[in-house]
């Protein structure tokens, strides 16, 4: 009988599931919505019980639409966001119903005083992860220092998939290690949690989980989590990795030089590495992949998706209406408008730092910007030129990277905006790169299926894993004349971001 493969993609905005052949075919998909919770101003946290009750949801439409026998289903694995947690009490129950989001940039704050006692450059050479509010150790210790009652309550600090795999049936709380390297407390040559950054900070390494590897089963769904998930009782419940390390795997980077670009609720630019000398590599996020034995060099982009999901809400309520009405996705309706305009937009130049800036600059002050407006733009303009505002900052990523000897052989793309013609031929054009389209483009599903396959046998390695999972649709070529368009382009980006930078606007609207 065949084999099928649960993967389960936990992001920042929705969950997404989906039920997959051992080939990588999709039978069932369900989605569960939900948002992010915004207390204070730079705080983004999640409702932990409304996030967990739609991942359920989703996992249950997936299984009804795919409709295969139960004894069918081999095991449930899972791709969750990363630098995501939350602090859990003796009862398993996550304090305070909250989650504190990657996005979060409340500790800022105490970077300061966190560099005092262990200093930046030794923090990225053990974790490989540079230091910025995004990551988990930073606000572990802003919640030490400003709200020690929940800190001293915690039995355990858990990550995002900690906590979703626990729900989901597992025997205890076990933290997947390469998804941990964006904790920024994993000693990501060791793959161990880091005496040296925990001892330098304070934090009671007796507060984190045990480690464990991706692939492994950490336990089984019980009955009464099976009538929530439609998932049979006793499936096994797999370790995944981080959503990113998961959508390089669904891409095939599994070798030197390889590379996946994702523009999801984060954009990612991901290049396989054999070996990490991390002083090349400034400011890239350098964790394991979930392939062990290689390396990732990322560049992040904070906004990504997220961008053009905000001006889809403030600036295309037709289109959700029509949506709405029609069932047809708005983000189609949307592409109308960005093949209305051309390249450039019109003149028109988005910067994307709607919640800051990541890599190359570890900039949270900055914000987003629409520079060259003129009354003869439209809102297909401004439609457009988010979408090339969010490519002109991975663009910037892949520049950064080159300065680093960081070199791609074989680019692929991924996530949901690549769902997007025009956003495709963007990529291509501003990169001047061939790029490959996968048959599948929710690559994070199938790199959690692919560690989910290895873990109950189905393959024996990544490789095997991806050569069976892994479909390329199609390689789309740039066109020369908007590659010198963009060009062009690119050049007024950054130097619109260098004005901004060197007069302290960004500062100054931040004290607004």
């Amino acid at each position: 009988m065949s084999k099928y493969i649960v993967a389960i993609d936990v992001g920042t905005t929705g969950t997404k599931a989906m039920v997959l052949s051992d080939k990588g075919d999709v039978l069932g998909a369900g989605y569960g919505e939900y948002g992010c919770l915004y207390p204070h101003p730079n705080w983004v946290e999640q409702d932990a019980e409304h996030l967990t009750e739609m991942t359920f949801k989703a996992c249950k439409t997936a299984i009804e639409k795919a409709n295969v026998p139960a004894d069918s289903i081999a095991c449930v694995a899972f791709s969750t966001q990363r630098a995501t947690f939350g602090f859990v009490d003796d009862k398993g129950n996550m304090l305070n119903n909250r989650l504190y989001g990657w996005q979060d940039n409340r500790a800022a704050s105490v970077i300061g005083e966190i560099t005092s006692k262990i200093d930046a450059g030794e923090l990225y050479a053990i974790s490989g992860m540079p230091v910025t509010p995004t990551f988990s150790v930073e606000k572990v210790y802003w919640v030490m220092k400003n709200d020690p009652e929940t800190y001293n309550k915690a039995k355990y600090i858990v990550m995002m998939p900690d906590y979703i795999m626990y729900r989901f049936g597992a025997d205890d709380f076990f933290t997947e290690v390469t998804n941990a390297c964006c904790s920024g407390m994993v000693d990501v040559y060791k793959l161990e949690w880091s005496d040296r950054i925990l001892d330098a900070l304070g934090i009671d390494k007796r507060k984190l989980p045990k480690l464990v590897n991706p692939s492994v089963k950490v336990g089984e769904v019980k009955e009464d989590i099976a009538k929530l998930t439609g998932l049979p009782v006793g499936t096994p419940i797999v370790t995944g990795t981080g959503d990113q390390q998961c959508a390089a795997l669904g891409a095939g980077v599994i070798e030197d030089g390889f590379a996946s670009l994702t523009l999801g609720t984060a954009g990612l630019l991901v290049v396989g590495s054999k070996t990490l000398d991390l002083r090349k590599s400034p400011g890239l996020m350098a964790p394991s992949s979930g392939a062990l034995g290689l390396f990732e060099l990322e560049g992040i982009q904070l906004g990504a998706a997220s961008s053009y999901r905000w001006i889809r809400d403030v600036l295309a309520e037709v289109e959700v209406e029509e949506g709405s009405k029609t069932g047809v996705d708005p983000y189609v309706l949307m592409e109308k408008h960005v093949e209305a305009s051309k390249p450039g937009s019109n003149g028109v130049v988005f910067l994307p730092y709607l919640t800051g800036a990541g890599y190359p600059t570890w900039n949270p002050e900055t914000k987003g910007v629409f520079a060259g407006l003129k009354f003869s733009n439209t809102k297909s303009d401004l439609i457009r030129a988010v979408m090339e505002g969010i490519t002109l900052e991975a663009k910037d990523m892949y520049e950064a990277m080159k300065t680093s000897d960081v070199t791609i052989r074989s680019l692929t793309i991924t996530g949901g905006a690549t769902k997007s013609p025009a956003w495709r031929q963007i990529i291509a054009d501003m990169f001047d790169a061939e790029i490959k389209v996968l048959k599948v483009p929710d690559a994070t599903i199938i790199g959690a299926a692919i560690l989910g396959a290895i873990g109950v046998g189905i393959y024996e390695n990544p490789s095997d894993a991806v050569a069976n999972m892994v479909e390329v649709a199609y390689t789309l070529k740039p066109i020369k004349e908007n590659v010198d368009k963009y060009n062009e382009v690119y050049q007024v980006y950054r130097s619109l971001y260098q004005s901004l930078i060197n007069d302290g606007v960004f500062n100054k609207l931040s004290s607004l």
